[in-house]
């Protein structure tokens, strides 16, 4: 009889000790998650979607002057604020499309290729083009070449689609 009851007294014993550790654990971890400070936003940053392209645009009130754009798209909007700090987009003026690509030659000739070359020629060429205008590696020199890299940017990647589309990549 000793034996069982030594055997039930240990098997007693480390079920308690188990049951301490891990509710000791488990407070832990509450308390920790309870001093967690809730993420707060200043009371006068706003959020808008662009109508456009959907991109988030965030801005802080008040507002400087009412224009806005959004910088994937370049769609610009009029932004109005009401009396209780709701800010509404007025008007939009979508960028103009009048630099599109309308055939397969334009895409060979921004991206510096000649008509019928093999795929990976074309991918190495795209390759060599983003690198040569993409935004970030001519941000420093101003705001106007950076728009420009934008633009040339654009260009390529609606290249590179078209191509893609038709199965030449």
């Amino acid at each position: 009889m000793t034996n069982i009851g030594l055997i039930a007294s240990i098997t007693l014993n480390v079920i308690l000790v188990a049951y301490i550790v891990f509710g000791a654990k488990r407070k832990r971890r509450r308390e920790q998650s309870r001093k967690q400070p809730a993420v707060k936003t200043a009371s006068n940053v706003r959020t808008i979607s662009c109508p456009s392209c959907g991109q988030h645009i965030k801005f802080t009130l008040p507002i400087d002057s009412n224009k806005a754009r959004c910088r994937r798209c370049n769609a610009q909007f009029r932004l109005d604020v009401d009396d209780h700090r709701n800010v509404y987009i007025t008007e939009i003026k979508l960028p103009e499309e009048d630099q599109s690509i309308k055939s397969l030659e334009d895409c060979y000739l921004i991206l510096g290729v000649k008509e019928g070359t093999i795929p990976m020629d074309i991918k190495a060429a795209y390759k060599k083009k983003i690198s040569e205008y993409h935004p970030d590696k001519v941000g420093i020199l101003g705001i106007k070449i950076k728009q420009i890299a934008e633009d040339e940017t654009r260009q390529i990647n609606a290249a590179y689609a078209m191509l893609q589309e038709n199965g030449l990549v």
